[in-house]
């Protein structure tokens, strides 16, 4: 490969290219498998070949990703590519002769070696990422990479529909074109620069669960991280369920044929691709598990209405849509925690136990797609509302477990409808759980300290004043701790003890205080025995802040004085330095 014009890509390009076409490779075969013997057996089985063909693809990820993780820092990142590239090849040689013969055994060892292939290929490919782009680059070539990979996912289930509807069903030619994109893939394999072995010693290991259990220990001692694994691989079991379900519901309920079926899912992809752009920019540079709750609610309300309005297409198909929007809106957020939460010593094997589960929840989708039809002898869109219910307790769940995301998301919110804010002093605020010292004005005080920092808060207030009813119960609502005025602080063991429980769960603290000179409050502080043992305790310290709100002006405009109202001023001010 010595053509000068080769060199004109960067080996990334080239290496998103190869991706590409394999991950398009993985779905159109996959789809095509489907129809073959949906076309030869009739769509009433259709249940069943969609839920084999779910195993046979996910168990070689279950079976054989950790060793080739091991596989992948033992040797040459791109000479595994190569290889895998290679391997494909032979595969869709094989996959041609089987669909020529219609072979079912052959077809389906066809999917499950392909498969092997791709979960050899999977860290290889994100693992040369550092080895072939500049370190300021790597965020911005995995977040391309991931892109590329959802493209092909959404064109791999088109293609499949479209080939056979313009060659009449040819299977034979339709698997032809995935050994074409085999071929272009190695060759774009082969202009990858080299890159040494990264020269592990570790040995492979039969024993893979033991090796994710223990991953999982470790990531259980991170605040909500085990959850967001959890979380994650729920989308991919939702993802793959609606995947198999799809094709039987447009022939059951809306009389469409099984490719055009294949169009519908189209659309479910179209909305995550969506969804994840919004989450995305909805988020910004914080991660928002707050969206998780709303998304999850979101979701089961969608899966509800395809069985409520299942005979409508008008009404399917923007609800296909929306589901597939909200999946995007609730996964991003819990990939992007699991990157960040994650230990720096153990990401890859974090990540790589948050596959295997998503992949298991790939396998329990399609042992569901089998129960319900073999056993409960549901139509495919009761289907959808079994799933419905299933992700109505999820939502339940998440709603409890990521609560104080949620509060800290639906505060930011109303913060900035709210208040035009000006900050005086952040570089005074680290980005760990710290505790905060601020005079205490009124209700809205805590939406301000909500959409000011990045991190979730629990809120401590000195009760000295008489409050009505309905602020009682918004401050238990928000989780609010309630402090005695006839008691100080530092002798309230029961507060104490909360301040640092809600630390060491990373979770700021904010002492609302009826002092005007909020640095009083914090020499006191600092002079309590409880409380510097707590500071040493949770390695936080406090900070000092200062909330200023801005009034209306009574002799200006109607339009002035009703934007005054909804857009209030307000200056935060964090630190004695700010103050000053």
């Amino acid at each position: 490969m010595n053509f000068n014009f080769y060199k004109k890509f960067s080996s990334f390009t080239y290496l998103n290219v190869t991706q590409f076409l394999g991950a398009l490779n993985d779905n159109i075969f996959k789809l095509l498998l489907v129809y073959l013997f949906i076309d030869i057996e009739g769509i009433e089985h259709s249940h069943q070949i969609l839920a084999a063909s779910g195993v046979v693809f996910v168990a070689p990820f279950l079976l054989f990703s950790a060793s080739s993780g091991t596989l992948a820092d033992k040797f040459s990142k791109r000479n595994i590519i190569i290889i895998t590239k290679v391997m494909e090849l032979v595969i869709m040689i094989l996959g041609v002769l089987s669909f020529y013969y219609q072979t079912k055994l052959g077809s389906f060892t066809v999917l499950f070696l392909l498969a092997t292939q791709s979960a050899i290929f999977g860290p290889s490919k994100y693992g040369i990422i550092p080895e072939i782009v500049d370190e300021n680059k790597i965020s911005k070539a995995n977040g391309m990479m991931t892109s590329f990979t959802f493209l092909a996912i959404i064109l791999g289930t088109f293609l499949a529909s479209f080939i056979l509807d313009i060659s009449g069903k040819n299977f034979i030619f339709a698997a032809s074109v995935c050994l074409l994109f085999s071929l272009i893939g190695l060759i774009t394999s082969l202009c990858i620069e080299y890159t040494p072995p990264a020269g592990s010693s570790k040995k492979f290991t039969i024993f893979f669960v033991k090796e994710i259990y223990e991953t999982l220990k470790i990531a259980r001692l991170e605040p909500s991280l085990l959850l967001a694994i959890i979380g994650s691989s729920f989308f991919l079991f939702l993802g793959a369920f609606t995947q198999l379900n799809i094709i039987p519901f447009a022939v059951q309920s809306l009389n469409m044929t099984d490719i055009q079926g294949g169009y519908l899912f189209l659309v479910t992809a179209v909305g995550i691709g969506i969804g994840s752009i919004v989450a995305g920019k909805i988020s910004g540079k914080n991660v928002e598990l707050g969206l998780v709750p709303i998304a999850t609610i979101g979701i089961t309300v969608s899966l509800y209405l395809l069985d409520f309005l299942s005979t409508n297409l008008f009404a399917v198909v923007p609800t296909v849509l929306i589901l597939g929007l909200l999946g995007g809106i609730y996964q991003v957020p819990l990939d992007s925690f699991i990157q960040v939460a994650s230990p720096n010593k153990y990401r890859g094997q974090v990540i790589a136990a948050a596959n295997v589960f998503s992949f298991v929840g790939v396998l329990v989708a399609s042992f569901l797609i089998y129960m319900n039809t073999e056993v409960f002898g549901l139509r495919s869109s009761e289907g959808f509302a079994l799933m419905g219910t299933i992700s109505f307790f999820v939502s339940i769940i998440f709603m409890f477990q990521f609560f104080d995301y949620l509060t800290r998301y639906i505060g930011m919110v109303l913060c900035k409808l709210h208040f035009k804010i000006t900050i005086e002093g952040s570089e005074n605020v680290p980005g760990k759980a710290v505790i905060y010292v601020c005079k205490h004005t009124a209700w809205n005080d805590t939406l301000i300290m909500f959409g000011v920092q990045n991190l979730r808060v629990r809120f401590f207030i000195e009760q000295e004043q008489d409050h009505k009813k309905f602020y009682l119960r918004l401050y238990r609502m928000l989780r609010v701790y309630m402090l005695p005025g006839i008691e100080p602080l530092e002798n309230n063991i029961l507060c104490l003890t909360a301040i640092n429980k809600t630390l060491n769960k990373g979770i700021s603290v904010c002492i609302f205080c009826e002092n005007e000179n909020i640095a009083d409050e914090i020499t006191k502080l600092e002079k309590s025995f409880s409380f510097r043992e707590i500071l040493a305790d949770t390695n936080s310290q406090m900070i000092p802040v200062e909330i200023q709100k801005g009034t209306r002006d009574k002799n200006s405009r109607f339009f002035t004085k009703l934007m005054n109202k909804i857009r209030v001023p307000a200056v935060v001010r964090f630190g004695f330095d700010s103050m000053n």
